[in-house]
């Protein structure tokens, strides 16, 4: 206990807070409360916080959230003026530092002791102030302490408690318990960092792995291998290493697992000790960091039927409604009606299961009952509130369903949220429950068309079926020559490259099934921009015209961008737009400039479909003009391509500016340094020369004081702009970096960029390695060791110091932008731009960041992926990235080597990207042009399956590869019957005859390969003669 240190500020504050309620505060009968009377007994070592505490209004609260800290024999007694205070002597001590504040409340602290009869005293003395406060006495009516202390005081206080009259405080205090500090919303924001972390980073992992290892577990099985997370020190340390003083954190209640058609949506439910089901899974995660709550809840769906697809997505939508409909002001019970009235209008056949409440209050308590989103609540929503939000729809049948586990299911959502004064809540909790995310599909058996299961029954083998009903490897070999020396090492193989190609089956089919849904009804649009015709207006009105265009010269205009042509003794302006080039000639004593203009049907060309307002109009072409006046035409050439020049430039800039979206103001952050990482430098450089300078985190933002000569500029980065931050450590690399990939591009000086980076090389270039004294004086290696132990050493802190910035940068963020690390152990050697480089995977993206030009990916943008030239006898093989934006175009990698053929594959594969391969480069220019005319008509005709031809014809190359050598009885007794009727040997004069004629009209190999060649060309073009190569072989021979 000597160890305790109070916070002598937030106490004071929240006796204050105490005090006042006891003044405002009125009983159920409506009188309002003299006093307060708070004990707590002893110490239950076992089970110290049981559910029933932490669903109800426990005197343990009041001393915790008084003093931080559990303070077991301690009676606190409040009146509206003073508090009093009835602990032990050390616990005394530790009360005394904080007794001594100005501009506190008052505070007496008592000793209770060993001996009996000073303990009575003092217990008659507190009656004694009870009874000068006034009758009633605010209690916790569902208080259950005891002990000795308790004990003694309720001895000492049974005489005078018939003078007295009791009343529930509890209502009271959960009103001043609801609304949180800063503070305690930053303990809240902790505890759900850490359910998130379970829920997303252990238990989706371990549930998915024991439904595809098809392994058996009870649910409460599963529920108690996430309860043992936090005794588990290597999973504590994988999962909670950025949270500081882990020995606070801790179970509110039993993780909850349900499943197989026993679901208990209530707040006493637990885990059930029947099978885990492969169907709806529904888990329930409740912890505690410094005594302050957080849950979770998350619902899993294994092969959803279309309708349980459609229903989890109507919940979803409505935890979005409620949540905006979560203001201060709001009361607890119109919030549940407008969540009841939503479901009975969107979807009335569900209004039957609807939960009855969507939530309550949490903090120091898991539940507050007065707090509740139910009907008849009296409680209101305000400012500061942390709310265990909780939609859910209970006992829902699946009528397609062939288990007798499925047909029944629930769906259930919990997250916890701060109440925001002027926006929409802060939901502290992040684990996604996205359709996409919470939905896994094991069950690979999809119906074949009925024209072809007879042919799909011939060519798969047959299959056996364990007792448990898996798939067993097929009952018979097709060949007796093994691949490897050992069996179990073939039907790994085999297994996996299966399981491969059935799951990229499976993907295919869903990405085209997707795409038949996403395009429905829809047209195309040929893939190009909608061209809109411009309309270019250089005066208002005739009078608007130069002066000088009186004189029926060819004029520039600069202002107005306009040039004024004489056409039949009239000035005439034409915008500078509308001019497509000119030229000039000297033609003996003439010049002659000719002007050519934008206008539709000019031939072949981008132009060629430019679009025309009105097709009856007509068009002028080009116009020429001859002087005589040198010098007036070639100042006027100047003028004209000078004019043009500028007003290209001028559209290249817009049209790269389209992108461009303003960006919020930075918000720095006041009164305090901000967090810094000092001597970095960024790339791109702003302009001039490279100079290290320090990158802050701030309220909303990053930025970085870019030093240059003389002058400084800021470049902000705010973190809804940042779509991944990447940390890429200097292990096998010469730069330790931070890299942000922005969803909209910003200006850099007068760069559009979209990938700012900051590094700090990890070798020290001022180490002298030849110069230093020791060098001179110390022979051997001592020296070069010791270097080469202070650059691992370097490497180590520069690793950590960028690894805990980025980590701040996520929390500064409130965890909207997450750290990426690439996995090196993944990479692959391509060429995505101009050079080779090692392309390395991270969770969400593909990416290059240790040089320029920048390659970054995002798989989730990513529609497919097709591999190019994979054919045998060729080294590389090309990567083609098709994004789901049929308007982007394709991303190639080229020239990655055919040995990470299946790194890539599994890599693929494992992130859920449909991919397949082709011996060919294809048009994907002509390919994306003609899926974007009828995007719906392309996946109607069956999408990317023409793609997938190429990679099934391998597989069936080989089969039939295989059956080339089988040979029937005919064939063989006709190959018998021909090699037994002539001789095989001749006599030896026949040998010397023969070998003159050999030397004489023999051919060599290059007259057999040239006719070879020209018997395939006149088979592949009959009409074309091909020319007698093989003569002119001869004629050269002799």
């Amino acid at each position: 206990m000597s160890e305790v240190q109070i916070d002598a500020e937030a106490f004071h504050r929240r006796a204050r807070r105490l005090l006042d309620s006891i003044k405002s505060g009125k009983t159920a009968a409506g009188e309002t409360f003299d006093s307060l009377l708070v004990i707590q007994g002893r110490s239950d070592e076992k089970n110290p916080y049981t559910k029933t505490i932490a669903t109800q209004v426990h005197s343990y609260y009041v001393v915790m959230w008084l003093l931080g800290y559990e303070f077991p024999n301690t009676l606190m007694l409040a009146t509206k003026a003073k508090l009093y205070v009835v602990a032990s002597p050390k616990k005394a001590k530790i009360l005394e530092a904080i007794q001594s504040t100005s501009d506190g409340v008052s505070l007496e602290i008592l000793v209770y002791g060993k001996e009996a009869d000073k303990n009575k005293d003092m217990f008659n003395g507190l009656i004694s102030t009870l009874q000068s406060s006034g009758r009633t006495i605010g209690t916790i009516s569902n208080d259950t302490t005891g002990g000795k202390f308790v004990d003694e005081w309720l001895a000492a206080f049974a005489p005078s408690k018939a003078s007295f009259s009791e009343a529930d405080f509890g209502p009271t205090l959960s009103r001043v318990l609801a609304t949180k500090e800063e503070s305690e919303i930053k303990y809240e924001k902790t505890a759900s960092s850490l359910c998130s972390a379970v829920m997303r980073d252990y238990f989706i992992e371990e549930m998915a792995s024991t439904f595809d290892q098809e392994k058996s577990i009870t649910n409460e099985k599963m529920a108690d291998r996430v309860a043992a997370v936090l005794t588990n020190d290597k999973l504590a340390k994988r999962l909670f290493s950025k949270v500081p003083m882990l020995d606070m954190a801790e179970w509110s209640a039993q993780p909850l697992v349900m499943s197989g058609g026993q679901y208990d949506l209530s707040p006493d439910a637990e885990s059930s000790t029947a099978q885990l089901h492969a169907g709806t899974v529904v888990c329930t995660l409740s912890m505690r960091y410094f005594m302050y709550n957080a849950t979770i809840s998350r619902t899993f769906m294994i092969d959803p039927s279309p309708e349980q697809d459609k229903n989890y997505s109507f919940l979803l939508e409505l935890q979005k409604q409620v949540l905006g409909w979560m203001k201060p002001g709001e009361s607890m019970d119109s919030l549940y009606a407008k969540a009841a009235n939503h479901v009975k209008e969107k979807r009335p056949d569900l209004v039957g299961n609807f939960v009855a409440d969507c939530g309550s209050v949490t903090g120091i308590e898991m539940s507050d009952g007065i707090h509740t989103i139910a009907p008849g609540s009296t409680g209101t929503l305000k400012a500061s509130m942390v709310v265990a939000l909780r939609v859910g729809l209970q006992n829902m049948t699946n009528a397609k369903a062939t288990d007798n586990l499925a047909k029944t299911y629930a769906y259930q959502l919990i997250d916890t949220v701060v109440v925001k004064d002027d926006s929409t809540p802060d939901v502290l909790t992040s684990c996604s429950k996205e359709p996409n995310d919470v939905s896994f599909f094991f069950n690979d058996d999809e119906p074949a068309p009925s024209g072809k299961k007879d042919a799909e029954r011939k060519a798969k083998p047959e299959v056996t079926r364990e007792e448990n009903g898996s798939a067993a490897r097929p009952a018979t070999r097709k060949s007796a020559i093994l691949p490897s020396k050992f069996r179990s090492e073939e039907r790994d193989d085999e297994s996996s490259t299966r399981k491969q190609r059935e799951h990229q089956k499976e993907l295919l089919n869903r990405l085209n099934a997707e795409g038949r849904r996403r395009f429905a009804g829809e047209e195309g649009d040929d893939g190009e921009e909608m061209r809109v015709v411009k309309k270019f207006e250089s005066y208002k009105r005739e009078t608007a015209l130069p002066r000088e265009a009186r004189s029926c010269k060819i004029l520039v205009d600069e202002n107005a961008d306009t040039l004024i042509l004489p056409i039949y003794g009239m000035a005439v302006p034409f915008h500078i737009s509308t001019l497509k080039n000119i030229s000039k000639n000297d033609e003996g004593e003439y010049v002659y400039l000719r002007l050519n203009l934008v206008s539709p049907g000019q031939g072949v060309g981008k132009k060629d479909g430019l679009p025309v307002d009105d097709p009856g109009n007509t068009f002028l072409r080009s116009l020429t003009f001859r002087s005589t006046d040198v010098g007036r035409m070639n100042e006027i050439y100047q003028s004209i391509t000078a004019l043009k020049r500028d007003q290209v430039k001028r559209e290249t800039e817009k049209a790269q500016m389209a992108d461009i979206v303003q960006q919020d103001r930075l918000t720095v952050t006041a009164g305090l340094r901000p967090t810094r990482l000092p001597d970095v430098f960024m790339r791109p450089v702003a302009e001039g020369k490279r100079f290290p300078s320090a990158l802050e985190i701030h309220s909303n933002g990053l930025r970085y004081m870019a030093a240059g000569r003389g002058a400084s500029s800021a470049v902000d980065i705010l973190f809804n702009n940042i779509r991944h931050l990447f940390f890429q450590p200097c292990e096998n690399e010469l730069l330790v970096l931070i890299h942000v990939h922005l969803r909209n591009p910003i200006m850099l000086g007068k760069k559009k960029i979209q990938d700012i980076q900051f590094y700090r090389e990890a070798s020290d270039a001022s180490f002298d390695e030849t110069g230093n004294r020791r060098r001179r004086i110390r022979y051997g290696d001592e020296d070069e060791i010791e270097a080469e132990q202070e650059e691992r050493r370097r490497r180590r802190q520069l690793n950590k110091e960028f690894k805990e910035f980025a980590g701040k940068i996520a929390e500064a963020s409130r965890h909207e932008v997450e750290v990426d690390t690439p996995f090196r152990e993944l990479a692959f050697n391509g060429v995505p731009a101009r050079s080779n480089v090692l392309l390395q995977p991270t969770v969400d993206c593909l990416v290059h960041l240790s040089d320029t030009p920048f390659f970054i990916t995002t798989v989730a943008d990513v529609e497919l992926v097709h591999l190019e030239r994979v054919q045998f006898g060729l080294k590389n093989f090309d990567t083609v990235f098709v994004f789901k934006d049929f308007k982007r175009a394709p991303v190639h990698v080229n020239t990655v080597p055919m040995t990470q053929l299946d790194n890539v594959k599994g890599w693929l594969n494992s992130v859920n990207l449909p991919f397949t391969e082709g011996p060919v480069n294809l048009n994907w220019t002509q390919i994306m042009k003609t899926i974007n005319k009828d995007p719906a008509g392309f996946y109607e005709d069956g999408g990317w399956a023409f793609l997938a031809l190429d990679s099934d014809a391998e597989g069936d190359d080989s089969e039939e590869e295989e059956s080339e050598f089988s040979v029937s009885e005919d064939e063989f007794e006709e190959s018998e019957s021909e090699s037994s009727g002539g001789s095989d040997f001749g006599t030896e004069s026949d040998d010397s005859e023969g070998g003159d004629d050999d030397e004489e009209s023999g051919e060599d190999w290059d007259e057999l390969e040239a006719k070879a060649v020209a018997y395939d060309e006149k088979r592949t073009h009959p009409a074309e003669s091909p020319p007698d190569r093989s003569s002119a072989k001869r004629a050269r021979k002799r």
